[in-house]
């Protein structure tokens, strides 16, 4: 099957061979090699398909953006401008095993495109929904490698600004995650957009870039209201006061549930209002992280060690 990607037609009865749509004669292949083959979803700047590039030796799966036409001149130039963002922050963070590889950029028919590698997996939000609510090793996980993964983002001056569930996947082989949809990312040193600029999930953002202003550690931040929503289950509107304040994720917690002292301090760390009182930066984080885990195993070999001692003789 082939997917006609004309927004005003989207036929799915075309053959593989095809070359045409049957219905609206539009060009199927796109760039003469992409075959698109299923319909994915669709956000605020665009629609996502699942594709098979036939220009390699051996076709593979990959992914292809289309933008979305809006209905004014405006909407149009700002929806063109993330979208070429997110092809230009694909080039420059290419390379990390853990974030998708930008594959082409291109316009055809008069709409633009971008295709970039296949992930093989599930997003965040869809494992909570499967699998429920996350425990403390699984949080541990997403800390680790989401924050590896924004230190080598955030060393070439790049700030991802939309880190939440959706954004994170689990790889099917191996579990790894991997951190998707740099649609909105931004230079640090770029002053284009202005002080009041909403860009991103507001649920998930910083207290400074709902104000227009973001740094590095808004990401980190947002990377603790994903966790304390993986960790609850709850919505992170449910979770936070704004007149205290003040996160009350504890206390969303399921009736039993505890979460150890170490990994709570962080947690509360990322939510810090006062970037002062936070993570300076991914680096920071990856290596309390990695002090903790050292202090973890260590405990864990005392406990199996002293539970052999005292085991039978």
């Amino acid at each position: 099957m082939t997917l006609c990607v004309n927004p005003s037609c989207n036929t799915e009865s075309n053959r593989e061979a095809d070359r045409f749509c049957r219905v609206c004669g539009s060009e199927l292949l796109l760039r003469s090699r992409y075959r698109p083959v299923r319909f994915i979803g669709e956000g605020g700047f665009g629609r996502t398909f699942l594709a098979v590039d036939q220009g390699q030796t051996s076709p593979q799966k990959c992914v292809v953006k289309q933008l979305s036409e809006r209905t004014n001149v405006e909407g149009n130039r700002e929806a063109k401008q993330l979208f070429e963002t997110e092809a230009l922050r694909l080039q420059q963070v290419g390379g990390h095993p853990r974030i998708p590889m930008l594959l082409d950029h291109f316009e055809q028919a008069g709409h633009q495109y971008l295709t970039q590698e296949y992930i093989d997996g599930w997003d965040l939000e869809a494992e909570l929904a499967a699998e429920g609510r996350f425990d403390e090793n699984k949080i541990w996980q997403v800390l680790v490698e989401v924050s590896a993964i924004l230190r080598f983002v955030h060393e070439r001056q790049i700030i991802h600004r939309d880190i939440k569930p959706r954004n994170i996947m689990r790889q099917r082989r191996g579990g790894h995650l991997v951190l998707i949809d740099f649609g909105v990312a931004k230079l640090l040193e770029q002053s284009d957009l202005k002080t009041g600029t909403l860009v991103g999930s507001p649920e998930y953002m910083a207290p400074e870039q709902v104000q227009g202003k973001v740094v590095d550690s808004s990401d980190l931040y947002s990377l603790g209201v994903t966790c304390v929503y993986l960790l609850s289950g709850r919505s992170p509107l449910e979770l936070y006061s704004s007149a205290n304040d003040f996160w009350y994720w504890r206390e969303a917690l399921p009736q039993g549930a505890q979460v150890g002292h170490r990994l709570g301090a962080i947690l509360d760390r990322l939510l810090e209002t006062p970037l002062e009182n936070r993570f300076r930066s991914a680096k920071d984080l990856s290596f309390h992280l990695m002090a903790c885990q050292v202090e973890r195993n260590s405990q864990a070999d005392a406990a199996s060690s002293a539970q052999a001692a005292s085991g039978p003789l």
